[in-house]
Parts: C-alpha cells; structure tokens; sequence
C-alpha cells in the first residue's frame, strides 16, 4: 500500500493533513446537508439536527474505507475496471449505511421528509450519498496523485543530486593526475643540471599534495584556500624557473572569506604560466586578483600572451579550461561568466561568479 510515509511525509504530518481535510469536508457537507434538508422541511431547527446527527458519520466512513480505495488504486498491475469496481462498489455500501441511519434517525424523531413516499425515502438519501462519497473519493484520487507527483520529483531530485554529486567529484579530481603530471616532468627535467633546484620543487609539491589531501572530500572552499593551492602551485613553478617566474596575488578581504569550487584557480594560473613562457620575454608576471563587486565574486588572472581571435571555436580548450567550464555549469548554473581578453601584450581570463556555488 503506497501511504504518506511513501511519498516522503512523516507519520504526524500524513495524520494532520488527513483530519484536517477529512474536518473541512465535513463542515462543507454538513452546511450543504442543511441548505438541502431546508428545501424539504422548511425548518431550520430539523435540518440542522438532523444534518449533526448523519453527515459525521461520513467522515469515519471515509476514512475507514480510505485504506482499501488507495491500495486497489495504486496496487501494482490492478486492473482498471476492476479498480473501478471496487471502488464504485465501495461508494455504493458506504452510502447505503448512511441511507439506513438517516432513516433510523428520521423515524426515532419523528420528522419524516414531508410528501415522500417509502421508496423515495430510500433512494433520494442513498443517490445524494452516493454522490458525496464519489465526490469525497474523487478529491482522495486528487490528493494521492498530488503526493504520488511530490514524491516522484523528490526521487528525481535525489538521483540528480547523487549524479551531480558524482560528477563534482569525478572533475575535481580530475585536475590532480593532469597538475601532477607537469609537475613531475617539470621535476625531472631540473633533476640532471639543478640537483638544489629539483629538491626545492619536491618539498613544494610535497606542501601542493598535503594540501590536495586536506581537500580531497570537499567540493568547495574558501577562495583564501584556493588562493594558497594557486600559491603552492606558483612557488614550485618559480623554484624551477627562479627569476624568470615572478607573481602577485591581490584580494580583498570580503572575498578571502567568499567560497568557491576546490582547485578553482589552477587551471587559469598553470595555463598563464604556460603560455606565458612559451613568449619568450623574461620575467613572466603573473597577477591574480579578486574583489568582490555588485555583480559578485570577481577573480582575474594575467599573464603574457597572445590570444587568437577565434579562442572559442578553434578547436579544445585543452583538460583544464574544459574542467573548469563543467564545473562552473554544475557549481553555478546560470550564475557565472568566463572570459578571456587579451590587453595590450597580456592575456587575462576573467570569473564573474553570482551567489554561492552548489556543493555536492
């Protein structure tokens, strides 16, 4: 049987929500009871009496029948007419307990319809009841549908995230092997000629793990975080490369405080570093800088370089921008602008990131 629990409902909620409907129906029956009844007795005082005394009974009735009319609707495979069957059989009984209880109640006070006759005095009670219980059932179906549809969106909603959770993952760490690949060349590289040098870029890339390690279950961070992985990052640059590497970061304190995805900085900082070296001009400066503005979160990052004019449709942006373009679309959907401009003899590619980011 598919009940409130089913659709994500505690048990105290289902019971309130069912009381509560199942009382606002009654008043609206009871009131409707004695407009009808009125039309027959032209007595207010009997109407009413008469109406307390019958319609309650709807309310247990229904209730006690709701069970039954829920577990043909909604049992696996049930068959249609047979659900409607049951359903129409159930209406049918419930309102003929009622019929004989109104003529019970009728014949004890002695206020019979006036001008019916035996026969319309059963059928005219039991076509009215008829009538509320396939009603009261009608608005049953609504309210299990309305459940059924609130609970498969929270099923979708839950997969979504579990997927998205996933992936979030799955793209963190899929910088690490691509940073650590680098970094390691770049190592054996100096390993021959700059013993000293090699020594110093493994004790920084040493400080980069640990600190790949302290945020290895954390999709987002402070960007003060991020800012010190980019520092890590550049000081193993600069080990390698010594005076012909130079870099600034600038951020205000708001922003420091600000979070946002894990590893958010590298690639933009190892793609400046790149392409900022394969210039040729000697020192490369780089510059990262990040403030916090009416538009939101602000992050530049400068280097030397060259832009193509056709950046966006020449083909792939490599591993680390198409990491980072996926992950901007899942941490800030619809809340984010990416950039790259080339200024003078510089290139700066520009984040405008809009609220806080989803985390997963």
């Amino acid at each position: 049987m598919i009940g409130m629990r089913y659709f994500g409902w505690p048990d105290a909620m289902r019971g309130q929500r069912s009381w509560l409907l199942g009382i606002v129906g009654l008043c609206l029956l009871t009131a409707l009871g004695t407009l009808v009844r009125m039309a027959h007795f032209q007595d207010f005082q009997r109407a009413f009496v008469i109406s307390l005394l019958v319609d309650p009974l709807t309310l247990p009735l229904a209730l006690a029948f709701r069970p039954v009319l829920l577990r043909s609707t909604f049992e696996a495979g049930s068959d249609v007419v047979r659900t409607i069957l049951v359903n129409t059989l159930l209406c049918v009984g419930a309102a003929f307990l009622l019929t004989c209880w109104v003529r019970l109640v009728t014949a004890v006070t002695g206020w019979p319809v006036p001008n019916w006759g035996p026969l319309q005095s059963w059928v005219a009670p039991w076509v009215y009841y008829i009538i509320v219980f396939a009603s009261w059932r009608f608005a049953q179906f609504w309210t299990a549908a309305e459940l059924a549809v609130h609970h498969q969106k929270q099923r979708v909603m839950a997969a979504e995230y579990e997927a998205l959770k996933a992936e979030l993952r799955h793209l963190r760490h899929q910088l690490d092997p691509h940073f650590l690949f680098n970094a390691l060349n770049g190592i054996a590289v100096e390993i021959p000629d700059r013993p000293d040098a090699a020594v110093g870029m493994v004790r920084e890339l040493a400080a980069y793990l640990r600190y790949s390690l302290d945020q290895r279950d954390r999709t987002v961070t402070s960007l003060a975080s991020a800012l010190d992985a980019a520092r890590s990052y550049l000081e193993l640059q600069k080990a390698r490369f010594g005076p012909e590497l130079d870099y600034r970061l600038e951020c205000s304190e708001p922003a420091r405080r600000l979070m946002v995805p894990s590893f958010l900085l590298q690639p933009l900082v190892e793609n400046a570093v790149k392409h900022g070296l394969n210039t040729g001009r000697a020192p490369v400066d780089i510059a990262i800088r990040a403030a916090v503005g009416d538009c939101g979160l602000q992050i530049c990052v400068t280097g030397p370089g060259l832009l193509r004019p056709d950046w966006e449709v020449a083909g792939s942006p490599g591993v680390g921008l198409s990491v980072l373009n996926r992950r901007l679309q899942l941490h800030y959907p619809g809340r984010h602008e990416f950039s790259l401009r080339q200024i003078g003899d510089t290139v700066t590619a520009g984040l405008q990131l809009r609220g806080e980011p989803c985390s997963a």
